[in-house]
């Protein structure tokens, strides 16, 4: 498990139910101070980042309780939080701060050290990949050599040998002693934007074109000609590189022309064939979202099974008609199935009365199928038979047609990036925001393209909660 991710996306949605960032850093801070309530004399070494902040809380409680205190503070670039900490300490004339700026200043530290029966090691978060680098590397001998009690918040300083680890949360390393911080249980039960931010690939600069994700929409038919464009749409606007449209030709011909999306027109004229699987499978992509106005012909489901064979283990989104044509029995765990409660009913059988027996449903067959299922609801219900999420973002507006295509198509520009439940989690909260801007701006009277417009403005949203 990568922890950074895992507990970085849980404080974001605790900063988005209204928890701040400073509040879950005082109350971490607190409860280190708690496990040092036994020591006279502390020294805490503090680095530029949130962990570090911790230490700095943990320093001023420590004093407030009479005890003697020094902080060895890191020079360089703080968080905002981190910063703030440093802020309020640097009134305090009762804790003794020193600033370490490079590893000459470490010898004399160590002499310093004899004098301390408690050493609080808030250097390095979970996020630390790798050997630390100077001063910190000189830091680490230094306190593995002293004789006090290691105390280390959240994890060790990869390399410091610590006598207790204590953790937020969640135990990160064996032996951890976990600590509540005041972490809501919805932060992890409810998608947030956390859930977003933690699977969208980080850009470098130096990308070309693709590797951000290639998205296959399947779909159309002579009764539904928009739908596909709908989920392409969605798509491009959450980010991924490049869409491409494969439908029959005569939907083909009558797509509106769009500069930004790549139609082929498959081999069959009206709807989904078996000629078209091979065309299909050709195609380079990295995620396929199947079903978007694909209409219900028998034809179409023979070709959809010999499809989904043949895919392997390639990610799926299946929306729409895919899910009025696909079996139980065809489901493998790299699949993303998107019903509302009628498709769910025709597929698998009634999904219950109540909002828990609605849960228990998806997560019973999500299990039994291994695929992960969004079950669209007033709440969202989204399992993947071992995680089981709620989304609560969206709104009644959402109602119109086509906006459930616009989730397919952020779903699958999701799918490129990650696993199938969290691409599930980020797309069904990602879509909800962006139909309550749409709201906000317009009224009840929207469309499923004004919901797309605002994907970016959504994105930004989420960004507002790091």
């Amino acid at each position: 498990m990568d922890y950074a991710e895992v507990i970085r996306a849980i404080d974001t949605n605790s900063i988005y139910l209204g928890v701040s960032a400073l509040q879950l850093m005082e109350n971490a801070g607190r409860v280190v101070a708690d496990e040092a309530g036994e020591f006279s004399r502390v020294a805490v070494f503090c680095g530029n980042g949130n962990n570090g902040g911790d230490g700095l809380v943990a320093a001023r409680h420590l004093s407030s309780r009479g005890k003697i205190v020094s902080v060895y503070i890191l020079e360089g670039k703080k968080t905002n939080a981190n910063q703030k900490g440093v802020d309020v300490i640097r009134n305090l004339s009762s804790i003794k701060i020193e600033t370490i700026k490079d590893s000459s200043d470490c010898n004399r530290v160590g002499k310093e050290l004899k004098g301390f029966d408690l050493i609080i090691d808030a250097l390095l978060g979970v996020g630390v990949k790798g050997e630390p680098r100077e001063p910190i590397k000189s830091l680490v001998g230094i306190i593995n050599r002293a004789r006090a009690f290691k105390l280390s918040v959240d994890v060790p300083t990869p390399g410091i040998k610590a006598d207790l680890t204590v953790s937020f949360h969640i135990g990160k390393t064996d032996n951890a002693k976990v600590v509540d911080i005041g972490i809501p249980p919805e932060a992890e039960l409810q998608c947030g934007p956390g859930d977003v931010l933690r699977v969208i690939p980080q850009r470098k600069g130096r990308e070309h074109k693709g590797e951000f994700g290639r998205v296959l929409v399947v779909g159309g038919s002579r009764e539904f000609i928009g739908a596909p464009v709908i989920a392409g749409r969605a798509a491009l606007r959450t980010g991924v590189d490049l869409v491409t449209v494969m439908c029959p030709s005569y939907v083909a011909e009558r797509i509106p022309f769009d500069p930004d999306l790549i139609i082929n027109p498959l081999e069959s004229e009206f709807y989904l064939g078996k000629e078209d699987v091979n065309s299909i499978l050709d195609k380079e992509f990295d995620s396929i979202i199947i079903g978007n106005g694909l209409s219900r012909q028998d034809k179409s489901r023979y070709a959809l099974k010999n499809l989904l064979r043949k895919l392997g283990d390639k990610n799926v989104v299946l929306d729409a008609d895919a899910l009025k044509l696909v079996k139980p029995s065809w489901l493998r765990e790299n699949f993303i199935l998107t019903p509302h409660e009628g498709e769910f009913r025709a597929l698998f059988g009634e999904a219950g009365e109540t909002p828990d027996d609605k849960r228990e449903t998806v997560e019973r067959i999500a299990r039994k199928t291994t695929s992960t299922i969004v079950l669209k609801n007033p709440t969202d219900i989204i399992s993947n038979g071992t995680e089981t999420r709620l989304n609560r973002s969206g709104n009644a507006a959402m109602t119109v047609g086509g906006t459930g295509d616009a989730l397919a198509g952020i779903i699958g520009a999701f799918h490129c990036w990650t696993t199938p439940f969290q691409a599930a989690c980020a797309g069904a909260f990602l879509c909800g925001i962006a139909g309550d801007l749409a709201l906000s701006d317009l009224g009840y009277a929207i469309t499923a393209t004004d919901l797309i417009d605002r994907i970016p403005s959504a994105l930004k949203f989420c960004g507002r909660f790091k």
